[in-house]
């Protein structure tokens, strides 16, 4: 093979390889976004053991299905989990360079494929057992089987990302609509198109009716999402939509810039004014999937009102990266392209001189904001998930435990036959003698108790707060271990008609 031919596949190929050994290595040092990554290894091993029968409402069954069917083959949740989101995200990474290879040529798939292999969420999210990965795989799919006008695999693609993340069919049903009528009014297009998403909607829907008591499956997730958010603080409906276009400005002028590079996010905009929007093929709906997606991501935004720096954002920007850097990269060539034919015989200098700073300095942000978010892990997760491994060394399995979040969920990743409670478990409210009769009659011997409110926590004992040591009827908690970063106090129980307890 020459030399020219070799080029295609390697802006491809090169890229693929890095990114691969770049996730690998990350495994190894970054230990999660938040709980999710643990919870979701209790959740995978819940539906194999549960025999694929039982799914949670709010987090769809496509990644744990998946992940659970994995380990049936490696009886590892850490693996099969890890490894269904890994393999997602390089499908996804695949798919987006070989179509920026058809769209824009092997100069734009090899420089999106560098700034792939390093985005800080699509890295590490793929290096960890968050399903966001899974989901931008078949969001490429669906972009891949569109572009070759296959309707009935982009449909089966779009059923495929709506088992993994439910508020993607509003945005691959007006998408395949928009496609499937973009060479003319033909019902057949549009019928298998959204068929197979369609009837999953509805599978779904039937299921959660018959397993969860409700068909409306997406309620109790939005609901959960608008009361954490901060728009219930608005004194007025002008202040509450004033809040809400001023988190979503600065989703999309300052969290996505800061993530993809400012350059590449100039390019996404050059991009957006030049498409020919008369013209049916893969740049005009690939254009209106990277529109449709930041847009949601920004409503999102305006709706629940988060705090801008809130970490869900992150999360949530994870499967629009690599829909949208590719055309940010395309869109900067074609600025350097327009550059070189105004500057004469030099011409070349000037565009590709932007384009290399453009690079270097998307990269050094990228490595920043990855160095950052390990760090991060490092220093609120890690010591959960030493905490857990304490806990299967050392604590007897037949001691009952008061354990919550991520050290409850790593245990639960495999079978055992420890009893392990939830503060939802605990009664009485902040009753000191309610929860000191309960810790007897469950003779529970540690007890980990958080700072963060909706652990429920503080609000069973908010007399644990001050860590050290408390003593109730027949009871006595001591402090083994905090940690105040993340906001954790592990206490020993101690009976006092028996002495010392175990542990």
């Amino acid at each position: 093979m020459k030399l020219r031919e070799w080029i295609r596949p390697a802006a491809v190929l090169l890229p693929l390889l890095l990114a691969l050994g770049w996730r690998l290595w990350l495994r190894g040092v970054y230990y999660g976004w938040e709980e999710s990554d643990y919870g979701n290894l209790a959740m995978i091993r819940g539906v194999l053991d549960g025999g694929f029968r039982h799914y949670d409402m709010n987090h769809m069954p496509g990644y744990y299905g998946l992940s659970a069917l994995l380990l049936v083959l490696v009886d590892d949740t850490v693996v099969a989990a890890r490894t269904v989101t890994l393999v997602g995200g390089m499908v996804a990474m695949a798919l987006s360079l070989v179509l920026t290879l058809r769209l824009a040529g092997p100069l734009a798939a090899l420089l999106s494929g560098l700034l792939l292999a390093f985005q800080p969420e699509f890295s590490l999210y793929s290096a960890s057992s968050l399903r966001e990965p899974v989901y931008a795989a078949f969001i490429l799919g669906m972009l891949y089987a569109l572009s070759r006008e296959r309707m009935g695999w982009a449909g089966l693609c779009a059923a495929g990302a709506f088992l993994v993340r439910f508020d993607g069919m509003f945005i691959f049903t007006p998408l395949l609509l928009f496609h499937a009528l973009g060479s003319g009014p033909r019902p057949s297009r549009v019928a298998w198109a959204l068929a197979p998403l369609a009837g999953v909607i509805l599978l779904w829907s039937s299921y959660t009716w018959v397993d969860h008591g409700t068909p409306f499956f997406w309620s109790h997730s939005v609901e959960v999402n608008v009361e954490t958010g901060l728009g219930e603080e608005a004194e007025s409906p002008l202040a509450w939509l004033a809040r809400g276009a001023q988190v979503s400005g600065a989703l999309l002028a300052g969290l996505l810039p800061s993530r993809i590079g400012w350059g590449p996010w100039a390019g996404l905009f050059l991009t957006l004014g030049t498409v020919a929007w008369r013209r049916h093929g893969l740049e005009r709906t690939w254009v209106l999937l990277g529109v449709l997606m930041l847009g949601f991501w920004a409503a999102v935004g305006f709706i629940g009102q988060h705090s801008p720096d809130h970490n869900l954002y992150w999360k949530w920007l994870c499967p629009i990266v690599p829909v949208i850097l590719p055309l940010g990269v395309s869109g900067l060539l074609r600025l350097s392209r327009r550059l070189g034919r105004l500057s004469g015989p030099l011409g070349a200098l000037p565009g590709s001189g932007m384009v290399l700073v453009v690079m270097l300095l998307a990269l050094w942000g990228s490595a920043r904001e990855t160095r950052r978010q390990v760090e991060l892990s490092v220093q609120l997760y890690k010591p959960q998930l030493d905490l857990a491994r304490w806990v299967e060394a050392e604590v007897p399995e037949d001691l009952p435990l008061l354990l919550d979040n991520i050290p409850a969920c790593w245990i639960d990743r495999r079978p055992h036959r420890r009893a392990l409670h939830s503060w939802f478990d605990v009664p009485g409210e902040g009753d000191p003698a309610a929860f000191a009769a309960w810790l007897r009659a469950e003779r529970v011997g540690w007890v980990l108790w958080f700072v963060e409110d909706w652990t429920q926590a503080p609000v069973a004992a908010p007399f644990l707060a001050g860590g050290g040591s408390w003593r109730g009827e027949g009871v006595e908690l001591v402090e083994t271990q905090r940690e105040d970063g993340y906001g954790w106090i592990l206490y020993r129980v101690r009976r006092l008609d028996e002495g010392p307890g175990d542990g």
